[in-house]
């Protein structure tokens, strides 16, 4: 007999929804749901976006086609009011960087620069790449990334990602202790990325279920 999965319960659903993605014989340890640390990279590069052509051909498909014209319009007027926004968003994040410390490295090319980009891309249906959400399912052999469905009674979750046994660990220097529901999920190539539970209460499943280095 294997131990009952550890799950807390309002993520209960994350057993059902992989159950359709294990091998025969692979068993489930825990899952849970969790997103990015707030200061993780913003959207990827170009070149380390995964293409999406569902997201991407809805929404030039139909009504999207005679809004095309407008959205040019719009895009092109409201450019300054971006910049602006952006300029902002950075400086804050700035700031908020010399408080929180690094919460990443390795760059886009490392595994942990892998992670951020899939999870950003999020469901092949869900257009943009800006996604912070995902859902980990730990088993025997691999961790999977997940999707979020906003309806896990009705939709599927979808798999992004997958990392080998063995490949991942707990990052041996642990996060301040000013942030406890923090956990660092590093790679054998070196590089690392800061996660964090929805749950604030789950910060410690999330370090338990990370094997150590």
């Amino acid at each position: 007999m294997h131990p009952s999965p550890v799950v807390p319960e309002q993520d209960a659903w994350l057993v059902t929804h992989s159950a359709g993605l294990l091998r025969p014989g692979e068993v489930v340890r825990g899952a849970l749901c969790v997103r990015l640390d707030p200061l993780a990279p913003d959207t990827p590069p170009e070149r380390y976006r995964r293409p999406k052509p569902a997201a991407d051909g809805a929404r030039f498909a139909g009504w999207g086609k005679l809004l095309l014209p407008v959205g040019a319009v719009m895009y092109v007027v409201s450019a300054p009011a971006r910049l602006l926004e952006r300029g902002a968003h950075h400086t804050w994040r700035g700031i908020r960087r010399l408080f929180r410390g690094p919460v990443w490295d390795g760059g886009w090319d490392s595994a942990a620069g892998w992670f951020v980009s899939t999870t950003r891309a999020g469901a092949n249906d869900v257009a943009g790449h800006r996604n912070e959400q995902l859902a980990l399912v730990f088993t025997d052999q691999r961790l999977l990334l997940l999707s979020r469905p906003g309806q896990p009674e009705r939709e599927t979750a979808q798999l992004l990602g997958e990392v080998p046994a063995g490949r991942f660990a707990r990052r041996r220097t642990p996060p301040p202790a000013r942030h406890p529901r923090r956990a660092d999920i590093a790679f054998p190539d070196g590089s690392w990325l800061a996660l964090e539970p929805d749950d604030r209460r789950q910060g410690p499943l999330l370090k338990e279920l990370l094997p150590p280095a």
